[in-house]
């Protein structure tokens, strides 16, 4: 048994957390940013925390299952690459079959929780994510650079799962956060494609910068994803709780992007495209704060008011 479990000699912690690392906890984290701005979009009445918690631990154990499922199939691809080969799984901290289980009790676990104490909808759309990021995006990478528009569409069902928790049906508000997330993937994994072209030529992955020489194009579609990010996430300006903080918020991680994505088409280095990936992990947070912001703005406001009352009072 202990085999299975790790290698000999392995103290217990690093175990705990190598299963962390296989989880992606980074992904993890911006997938429930992502849910969670589709949930608070979409209810109405009076917010149900339980509800909410259970659409967040769905989604998570669906993410970091498929996650680990993803690292147990790519294993011997992740054992090549420099950026990689410190993975649990190549490493040898984690065996194979554990991560295989390991994988799939989380995705079960997700899948249950969602259909179980969310609805149908939420449930059928977890299913989703993981059989389109398993079952087509891991082997489009070793088929057609177009993995990457691939793998941006489970990437942005997480706000579909938060819409439909919270409302049991997907409104237009809720395709419109997908559009958002699935163009905002595309700013986001460019650049890292290009950082780590060598790594993915090794693997056999065939990501854009690996079939072109300059990364023209790469640079290209990287500065147009970031131009279309904009008037994209101003449509959702028409969806009901969004006001001035949202527009403000929008618009400033949007010209950001956009400056840093044509900076990068214009002058290719390492250390543009670091920028690029860099501002592109704050535009879902500064979506999700400008959301809170319009939505329980005021009431915070007053609350803040009514605390501070007796201090106003004695002075």
């Amino acid at each position: 048994m202990e085999t299975l479990l790790m290698s000999k000699h392995q103290p217990a912690v690093n175990v705990l957390l190598a299963f962390l690392n296989l989880v992606r906890m980074r992904i993890v984290v911006m997938v429930l940013v992502a849910c969670s701005i589709g949930y608070i979009l979409a209810y109405r009445g009076d917010f149900d925390l339980t509800r909410f918690f259970w659409a967040l631990i769905g989604t998570a154990l669906v993410t970091g299952g498929a996650c680990t499922l993803n690292c147990y199939i790519e294993r011997d691809a992740d054992a090549i690459m420099p950026r990689t080969c410190r993975r649990p799984i190549p490493a040898g901290t984690i065996s194979p079959v554990s991560a295989l289980v390991f994988g799939a009790f989380l995705v079960l676990s997700g899948c249950l929780s969602l259909f179980a104490k969310i609805n149908i909808l939420a449930g059928v759309l977890g299913i989703a994510l993981v059989f389109i990021y398993l079952a087509i995006y891991t082997p489009a990478k070793r088929l057609t650079w177009l993995n990457t528009s691939i793998g941006a569409l489970p990437g942005a069902i997480p706000p579909l799962i938060g819409w439909a928790s919270a409302s049991g049906q997907i409104d237009p508000g809720g395709w419109i956060l997908f559009a958002m997330l699935f163009v905002w993937q595309h700013t986001h994994f460019f650049p890292i494609a290009w950082l780590y072209k060598e790594d993915y030529q090794k693997a056999g992955f065939q990501m854009l910068p690996v079939l072109e020489s300059k990364g023209e194009k790469t640079f290209r579609l990287t500065a147009f994803s970031a131009l279309a990010l904009l008037p994209i996430s101003m449509l959702l300006c028409g969806v009901d709780f969004t006001g001035l903080a949202y527009r403000i918020g929008a618009t400033l991680a949007c010209v950001v992007l956009i400056a840093a994505g044509f900076r990068l088409s214009q002058h290719p280095s390492r250390a543009a495209a670091h920028a690029v990936l860099v501002l592109s992990l704050f535009y879902l947070p500064v979506i999700l704060g400008a959301v809170l912001l319009d939505r329980y703005g005021t009431q915070i406001v007053s609350h803040l008011h009514d605390w501070m009352e007796p201090v106003w009072r004695w002075t």
